[in-house]
């Protein structure tokens, strides 16, 4: 021990100390000196209490955690194919409206325009017309030797067409 200035320092105490002697001094600080507890050594290191790992045991937590990676795949993957078929109903639903209301607004057409009664009507009472009966139609006939044709100048024509026509050639 080391005197300083009228103070007593016990170096002992900072020396490096075992784990035994630490735990020793521990129960003689708890107990006092006449210490009852024995202390027994272990028999085999420490190393010796590790646990052995099971292959049939790692085998079955890693096939279950694949069947849980499946299943969680295929939730995903059926959510993905569910949300494609709703957009499709949506846009199939989207359609019908709109074809709908074009037919709605259609028949609001045909609805306003005049019917076929209506117009008979009209013809008959307001100009005096009545339908041909079968008196009042006359047929004809054309002989197999009678042909007209029709010659109509097309204006989309090429020049070397209209040229070939002139000459009469093709």
């Amino acid at each position: 021990m080391q005197k300083h200035h009228g103070l007593a320092y016990d170096l002992s105490l900072f020396e490096p100390q075992t784990a035994e002697e630490l735990a020793d001094a521990e129960v003689q600080k708890q107990y006092g000196n006449d210490n009852k507890v024995v202390r027994m050594e272990p028999r085999l290191p420490e190393t010796a209490y590790k646990r052995k790992r099971n292959p049939v045991r790692i085998f079955g937590i890693s096939l279950l955690m694949i069947v849980v990676a499946v299943i969680f795949s295929m939730i995903l993957y059926n959510y993905v194919v569910l949300n494609e078929y709703n957009d499709m109903i949506l846009t199939a639903n989207k359609t019908i409206s709109d074809q709908d209301n074009l037919k709605a607004q259609y028949q609001m057409k045909i609805d306003r325009s005049m019917p076929s009664n209506m117009i008979q009507e009209y013809a008959e009472n307001k100009l005096n017309m009545t339908k041909a009966n079968a008196a009042q139609k006359e047929f004809i006939s054309l002989t197999e030797g009678d042909r007209g044709e029709v010659i109509r100048e097309d204006e989309h024509d090429s020049f070397f067409a209209n040229l070939g026509k002139i000459f009469h050639i093709g």
